[in-house]
């Protein structure tokens, strides 16, 4: 529709009155300073390109992970390429066979620095969606899944790794 066809009408009454959520800008007293708007910086860097060989990497090793969860995979295959107690964990969800059925449907992957790779994960299992998220870092020279966050189950959250705070 072209604007100058547009027609207005007011409002129905079973629609409650606008509120006012800012005040308008007036004049600026001379003893506040203003802004200088004329310069608009970037929100957001753009996005840097990821090695396609990493996010192949990042991306198989996440099928893996989830085979391990489905029972597809031993655990033991990937004692090289992640921690200890993410293997644990994986273990222990496979015993439990809370991941049957259990599909990978895509990844993203990123790189937050070059010592790191994160992977995000949607799941499918059955008609249900969950979620994923997979940490890789660079060790002496390799990289390792060192953090895995998962939801198989509505309201339980499993977690292996620890990720460090910031430092200040």
């Amino acid at each position: 529709m072209h604007p100058a066809t547009a027609t207005c009408r007011p409002a129905p009454a079973s629609r409650p009155a606008s509120t006012l959520l800012l005040e308008p800008p007036g004049t600026p007293r001379p003893d506040q300073p203003v802004l200088p708007w004329t310069v608009v910086t970037e929100a957001a860097a753009p996005p840097s390109a990821l090695d396609p060989d990493l996010r192949q990497l990042a991306t198989a090793l996440t099928a893996a992970l989830v085979e391990v969860i489905t029972g597809q995979r031993s655990a033991l295959q990937l004692e090289l390429w992640a921690e200890p107690d993410l293997l644990n964990l994986l273990e222990h969800l496979r015993r439990a066979r809370v991941g049957d059925g259990l599909r990978l449907r895509s990844v993203r992957v990123q790189a937050p620095h070059e010592e790191a790779l994160e992977v995000s994960a949607h799941l499918r299992q059955g008609a249900a969606s969950r979620a994923a998220a997979v940490r890789l870092s660079r060790r002496r020279g390799r990289w390792v899944a060192t953090h895995l966050v998962i939801a198989l189950d509505p309201g339980v959250v499993h977690r292996a790794g620890w990720i460090n705070p910031l430092p200040r």
